[in-house]
């Protein structure tokens, strides 16, 4: 006889098991484990893509990352304050513009603070 497969959604009904990963023992009637064989999760995998990784490299990295930051938005300030005192730019955009640069070298502090209580 030949075995008819219904499908639904497209996919095969669930009483064909995957030949490769989902065979059943006939003892117990549970699928075999060799699906993580096939599906290797972040967790089981071989290789991990950064073991060196620590918490203060990490820290040190977004330090890196909000120094070159604080810089670029540190430029836009002056470039405000320039063009405010030249009447180019109206002042609204100065509180916007210290606002952002406030908030910029607050996150440096932390980050540094963070950095340096890292062991």
């Amino acid at each position: 006889m030949t075995q008819v497969l219904r499908v639904s959604a497209g996919r095969p009904d669930a009483s064909v098991p995957h030949p490769r990963c989902c065979q059943q023992n006939s003892a117990t009637g549970r699928t075999s484990k060799k699906w993580k064989e096939w599906f290797p999760l972040a967790n089981d995998a071989v290789s991990i893509h950064t073991p060196n990784m620590s918490l203060k490299n990490a820290a040190l990295l977004a330090l890196i990352g909000m120094v070159l930051l604080t810089v670029l938005v540190v430029i836009g300030f002056i470039s405000t304050l320039l063009g405010v005192m030249r009447d180019l730019i109206p002042a609204m955009a100065l509180l916007r513009s210290l606002v952002h640069v406030f908030a910029s070298l607050s996150v440096l502090v932390f980050f540094y603070v963070f950095y340096r209580a890292q062991s």
